[in-house]
């Protein structure tokens, strides 16, 4: 195993140019736009890609980093786009590999279906952002109509699109742009991809169980388990904040699947995480997609959706009673019985948690006895459970994979 990981982490660092039949120019002083197609999804299962999906993205992330290489400077913004009302993760899970090599940030938006006179449209975000933004790359997913939309808007040449593994560039120094297509190359890989761990380590936080009684006048989920896990390692250095994870992270997200099915003994019926929309940064260009992201793999290697929170990441009120309360409007479920896995900010984990001790359970001595979460804690997973009258009982653990043991660089992925 460990000769594995560091077969793997060599890989990582001896990467270079991906061979290309043909690719785009990119010239610095022309408008660029790199439209990427959702690659294969759950196919009706789910709102994720598929393990042969995220395969694809991960492969093309380190392909577009090598059509760019030397280029990083003159990339704009990475956007990722569904439509309005769809709960779809693909155009983000798509792009987020490619941001993730370049420590970028990556604006998650829901654009209308409609021509150019539609407030948020396609072709009216295409006009808007040739009015207001500087020349140079910009890097977007979307699902392929999407594309087909944009391009119609901004160039007079007939786009045919042949499933997931082409791409399309629109350059130019204005309009109608000259419309490019490439294709990636990439073979299909339908296995989930595995990534090697370090030795397990010992929990950041001691041991902790705090119970309370439920008091009357409210109706909580009863024999549920929720399990809440930070998002993975960020923040390079201590004031950087773009949204995204960092490399540390992916080698936690990719491989912590089995650490979490050990501690939670069985498949959830819920991955519940904040909506990767939400704004948390570089003068609101940033979403917040990293906590998401991080619950993402689990959810796609076992075929299960991903639940996005109606609500804001920072609002632990709301949190804490969608999770536990019957009668709030936000995420309604069975009421008995339910495991949920949730991925979310720490701080605000900690905070949901003393509220619902403290303000639903009604027990501010057991919300005292809930341990701090450390901000270089990426490690803890929180158990909280309901047995049949919805007394709650709190435990810590954590998943035993040490920050400090995980790369600092991405791992690679070859054909």
């Amino acid at each position: 195993m460990m000769l594995r990981f560091f077969l793997l982490l060599l890989c990582a660092l001896c990467f270079n140019r991906a061979a290309l039949a043909d690719s785009p120019a990119l010239n610095p002083n022309d408008w660029n736009f790199v439209l990427v197609p959702s690659f294969e999804s759950q196919a009706g299962k789910g709102n994720n890609v598929s393990p042969t999906g995220l395969n694809h993205a991960l492969r093309f992330g380190q392909l577009l980093n090598s059509v760019l290489a030397g280029k990083a400077a003159q990339v704009r913004q990475v956007y990722a786009f569904t439509y309005a009302g769809s709960p779809s993760m693909v155009p983000l899970q798509t792009i987020e590999p490619y941001a993730l090599l370049n420590n970028f940030g990556v604006s998650s938006q829901s654009l209308s279906q409609g021509d150019a006179s539609v407030y948020n449209s396609p072709a009216y975000f295409m006009q808007q952002l040739l009015g207001n933004q500087p020349r140079g790359t910009y890097v977007m997913a979307m699902p392929p109509e999407m594309i087909q939309a944009m391009v119609g808007s901004v160039s007079n040449d007939a786009l045919a699109l042949n499933g997931t593994h082409q791409y399309v560039v629109l350059s130019g120094q204005g309009q109608p742009f000259a419309v490019g297509i490439y294709s990636d190359g990439i073979a299909d890989d339908p296995l989930f991809p595995k990534v090697p761990l370090p030795p397990r380590s010992a929990c950041a936080q001691p041991p902790v169980t705090i119970q309370a009684k439920a008091p009357g006048g409210w109706q909580p989920y009863t024999e549920q388990k929720v399990y809440l896990v930070r998002h993975v390692e960020a923040h390079p250095s201590g004031n950087f904040e773009n949204g995204n994870y960092v490399c540390q992270g992916q080698w936690r997200a990719l491989g912590a699947n089995a650490r979490l099915s050990e501690i939670m003994k069985r498949k959830p019926d819920h991955v519940f995480t904040s909506n990767p929309n939400n704004i948390i940064g570089c003068n609101g260009t940033c979403s917040y997609i990293r906590p998401s992201l991080t619950v993402a793999p689990f959810a796609i290697e076992h075929h299960l959706p991903l639940t996005l929170a109606e609500f804001q990441w920072n609002d632990a009120i709301d949190l804490a009673q969608a999770l536990f309360n019957r009668a709030s409007p936000y995420f309604s479920r069975a009421e008995h019985g339910g495991t949920i896995l949730v991925g979310w900010e720490h701080a605000h984990i900690e905070k949901a948690v003393k509220y619902l001790l403290t303000g639903m359970y009604r027990n501010p001595a057991a919300a005292a006895q809930v341990p701090s979460w450390s901000f270089e804690d990426y490690d803890s997973v929180w158990e909280l459970s309901t047995d049949k009258q919805g007394d709650l009982t709190f435990r810590n653990t954590c998943e035993a994979i040490p920050t400090t043991a995980l790369p600092s660089t991405c791992p690679a992925f070859f054909q």
